[in-house]
């Protein structure tokens, strides 16, 4: 390839990572509650980005054109699995938004049975208001599976980058600069995630966005169920 067909490759390239979508959203979601969960989620993103390339490197886009079920149920596949994603993300926000409600003292009657009486110099210690980065968290491993399912949950990405690897696919490039190309359009793609997970858990963003965390929580939930079923019904009908 002529250094004109790489630049156009990774022009092409970064225009399609940073194109808003489902692993743009969950990074910038987490990156809300931390910045290990963000860096986290951007990693499995761009896992599941490198697996995809790799199918498509190995010729499973080519098989794809000429069975089209295969997409069918790999988009069916992911439909399911990126609505799976919402619902547990609002069920996760329901049982904190019990365990919150639980949490409150009444107000009619302040002292707990199993609590000491407060003297009548003594004031009732007030709740501590949740952070951000009390919201929503869970180990970062769990974040990683999150970003990996949500790229994987999205089939398209392998007509794409199949595509996009046109030239390799067609041995019109030796298979070493091949590979270092296509690691270089995953470096990328790791370097664009995890910038935006690093900007988007700076202090003063969480400070800004950690009181309507939750609100957050029920949009992104709700988004991915959307999209996951607008997924399921493009691929049956």
């Amino acid at each position: 390839m002529t250094a004109a067909q790489v630049a156009a490759l990774y022009g092409v390239w970064v225009i399609a990572v940073i194109s808003p979508g489902p692993d743009l959203v969950v990074v910038l979601h987490r990156s809300l509650v931390g910045r290990r969960h963000g860096v986290a989620t951007a990693v499995g993103v761009v896992t599941g980005i490198a697996i995809w390339l790799a199918a498509a490197f190995a010729g499973l886009a080519a098989l794809v054109r000429v069975y089209p079920q295969i997409m069918t149920g790999l988009q069916v596949a992911g439909g399911l699995l990126l609505a799976s994603l919402g619902v547990l993300g609002l069920r996760g926000w329901w049982r904190s938004r019990s365990r919150a409600g639980l949490a409150e003292l009444d107000p009619a009657d302040p002292v707990s049975p199993d609590s000491t009486p407060l003297s009548p110099t003594q004031a009732a210690p007030t709740p501590a208001a949740p952070t951000p980065a009390s919201l929503g968290t869970r180990p970062p491993g769990t974040d990683f599976v999150r970003g990996l399912a949500t790229n994987l949950a999205n089939p398209k990405a392998l007509v794409f980058f199949g595509a996009v690897l046109t030239p390799f696919l067609s041995g019109e490039v030796p298979p070493g600069q091949a590979v270092a190309l296509v690691a270089g359009m995953i470096t990328v793609a790791l370097v664009w995630f995890c910038t935006l997970a690093v900007a988007a858990s700076h202090r003063l963003v969480n400070e800004r966005v950690g009181r309507v965390l939750p609100t957050v929580d029920v949009v992104v939930s709700t988004l991915f169920v959307a999209v996951g079923v607008a997924f399921v019904i493009e691929a049956l009908t």
